[in-house]
């Protein structure tokens, strides 16, 4: 029986990812004005938020020993570590590249390579995934790695936790309020805001909250009243609850600056807790061909898109130059910032889906075929009468040694 997906979280998990390639262009154009892309680094918390949800439910209640333990550590392990390693050394062959320039007296970037953000003990920090783990007071070479360090502190977490099955204590559901509510408001605060919380004891904390609001966010909708709820409302009522939810997004990230910005989080949880049900406008939007595709290649998208940008930005440093008045040479007129933009982002997409279909795709699959396809290749629980989804914010299963609902 083939598993079956939260398709709507895929899709937003899709456009979550383009949003922060958007975020992270410094070329002037007509989406660097709009409040979701100036914050989209928020995206990443999405990121968290779904991969504590759907992790949970795929394996929420089945590792109950360290056999099963050392399954899930392996299964998650190929699914994140091999197309991370590959853009790793891609940004390793171009530091060397400009350590052979600057022996040449030719300097593409300030300062020597290999040093601040680019230093050998920083790589092998980001070579091992530990360098968000609070050891240093920076980040960079594949800067967005900085969340896959953190979501792998998370499966660890989870992991020596799951069979204690501690979300389902009785004041747990508190204790991870506050502990979220507390980390958030700790990391904002520290760097005026969440754009900077991408290093140190801000990051890791970051990354375990939102991971385990939604590993809580996927109890409550499987046991109590939510799910209750949720099986009696109609899809009208779906359809005001998520208009109203997308609507208090959009208005939070239009009014909000600085540390206040952590109050967004609230509607974007309950936001995955009303797209779960794959039901209501939202989620047909979400579930359309091309937001299902950027979902399915999104861990490839977040991955590859920050070479290709910082490259750009060399590339056209160097060509173009600053402009007449003295401005950077990303300052080009809006039209022309917009479809530079764009041109970027379908490259991204076009690059993504290649490192998926040759990288990802076979890394998972040879987790698979390491593990034996055994053990937890079943379903896990039932969702509107299916076998428990299978998708993941840093690819498209969680349930990584099961058939998939379509590829």
């Amino acid at each position: 029986m083939e598993s079956a997906r939260y398709r709507a979280l895929d899709g937003l998990r899709g456009m979550a990812a383009l949003l922060v390639v958007f975020y992270h262009m410094t070329v002037s154009s007509i989406f660097k004005s709009l409040p979701i892309v100036i914050h989209g680094d928020l995206a990443v918390d999405v990121f968290f938020i779904l991969s504590g949800f759907v992790i949970s439910s795929a394996y929420a209640g089945r590792i109950d020993d360290s056999r099963a333990m050392q399954r899930f550590l392996i299964l998650r392990f190929f699914r994140v570590y091999p197309l991370h390693f590959c853009v790793l050394m891609v940004f390793l062959a171009q530091e060397l590249f400009k350590l052979y320039l600057w022996n040449k007296g030719i300097t593409l970037n300030k300062g020597a390579p290999f040093t601040g953000d680019q230093s050998p003990g920083l790589f092998f920090a980001t070579l091992f995934l530990v360098q968000a783990w609070g050891m240093f007071d920076r980040n960079f070479w594949n800067g967005p790695s900085w969340s896959i360090s953190c979501e792998v502190f998370a499966y660890l977490v989870f992991a020596l936790t799951a069979p204690l099955r501690p979300l389902r204590w009785r004041f747990a559901p508190l204790g991870v309020l506050i502990f979220a509510a507390c980390s958030y408001i700790y990391a904002a605060t520290l760097h005026d805001g969440l754009e900077q919380a991408f290093y140190g004891p801000a990051a890791i904390l970051r990354g375990l909250s939102g991971f385990f609001l939604g590993a809580l966010c996927y109890e409550a909708v499987t046991s109590g009243r939510l799910k209750q709820l949720f099986a009696a409302a109609s899809d009208g009522a779906l359809n005001l609850w998520q208009g109203g939810t997308v609507l208090a997004v959009l208005l939070l990230l239009s009014v909000c600056q600085g540390p206040t910005i952590i109050v967004a989080l609230v509607p974007l949880t309950v936001l995955v807790l009303l797209l779960h049900t794959d039901r209501g406008l939202a989620c047909a939007l979400l579930n359309t061909r091309p937001l299902q595709a950027l979902g399915r290649i999104s861990y490839s998208i977040y991955m590859v898109h920050f070479f290709i940008l910082v490259t750009t930005d060399t590339i056209l440093k160097r060509v173009i130059g600053e402009r007449p008045d003295g401005a950077p040479w990303s300052q080009m007129p809006l039209w022309q910032g917009t479809l530079l933009s764009l041109a970027l982002a379908l490259v991204v997409v076009a690059v993504a889906g290649l490192t998926w279909r040759f990288i990802e795709e076979p890394g998972r699959a040879f987790g698979r075929r390491l593990v034996g396809g055994g053990g937890m290749s079943q379903g896990t629980g039932m969702t509107a009468g299916k076998v428990a989804p299978a998708l993941d914010t840093s690819g498209n299963t969680a349930m990584e040694a099961a058939p998939r609902s379509r590829e």
